[in-house]
């Protein structure tokens, strides 16, 4: 199940310097135009600079929309926030939800990829499954500043306004949502993919540097539409949630960044926008 390792990476992708189309979109109605653009929230060094088509936007815009605010969530307070949410209390541990099968898979895992097991058994199960994956990226040298945090920084440089879609709260309760889905499912699923996770990457890249929503539906949502409640927890509802926000926009030229998995499929935020009779135009380098 691809949808737990996509949960974590939200897209890691390549970034192909042809000329050729992007994941942004400027998308205008009536006398408003805003841009949309779907982002990988983990890169590595190699995989800057991004597309032409991301600064072209960032350069058009006085305001930036994030999922969420990148500032509170970096904040001490916004860590320790997720942390205690994501930790188990006194007493309770990984193992204790996990049946002694999936524990046993588990504990090997971390002995074979050196992971400190001890630490790992603390987190909730999505929190859980979301640092093996990170710690897997970081392997692969893929963990590094994403795409979001990069024009987070640009914007505080530029004193443009920085704002998110979501509140802490509210994302944050992504996670909250996804530790209450059977932890057996979670962890096992997780540890199946990792092996292929490099090989995902490759898959990722060349759909992401063009701007294939079909393809990333192809690849990612059709497996994650097999299981209705996760796929509403991490894009159905949300989506449906910022289109509140994005439809009712009083300014232009608006940058909006959100995981590239967000715009795919018949609930996302370009066939949303499309329905309301948004005009949509795919940039290009």
């Amino acid at each position: 199940m691809r949808f737990l390792i996509q949960f974590s990476l939200l897209l890691l992708l390549f970034v192909s310097q042809s000329l050729s189309a992007a994941s942004v979109w400027q998308v205008s109605k009536g006398d408003k135009t805003f841009y949309l653009a779907g982002t990988v929230h983990l890169l590595s060094e190699s995989d800057f600079p991004l597309p032409k088509a991301y600064d072209t936007a960032f350069n058009a815009s006085s305001k930036l929309l994030f999922e969420t605010d990148l500032g509170a969530m970096t904040q001490p307070q916004g860590m320790m926030q997720l942390m205690s949410q994501n930790t188990f209390a006194p007493g309770q541990s990984l193992q204790q939800v996990l049946s002694p099968e999936v524990y046993a898979k588990l504990k090997a895992e971390a002995e074979k990829r050196q992971w400190p097991l001890t630490s790992l058994e603390q987190f909730k199960p999505a929190f859980a499954s979301m640092t093996m994956s990170v710690l897997e990226l970081q392997r692969l040298g893929a963990a590094g500043t994403g795409v979001d945090m990069h024009y987070w920084q640009l914007g505080q440089q530029q004193n443009k306004t920085l704002a998110g879609l979501e509140t802490l709260d509210e994302h944050l309760g992504v996670l909250n949502a996804m530790n209450q889905l059977d932890a057996n499912l979670v962890i096992s699923s997780t540890l199946n993919d990792l092996d292929k996770l490099e090989a995902m990457l490759g898959e990722m890249k060349a759909a992401w540097v063009k701007g294939d929503v079909a393809q990333l539906e192809a690849l990612f949502l059709k497996d994650l539409q097999q299981y209705p409640e996760l796929e509403a927890i991490l894009l159905t509802d949300r989506n449906h949630a910022w289109m509140n926000t994005l439809t009712t926009l009083q300014q232009n030229n608006v940058m909006v960044l959100v995981g590239a998995l967000h715009l795919a499929g018949k609930d996302g935020l370009l066939k949303l926008l499309a329905d309301q009779g948004y005009q949509l135009t795919q940039m290009t380098e």
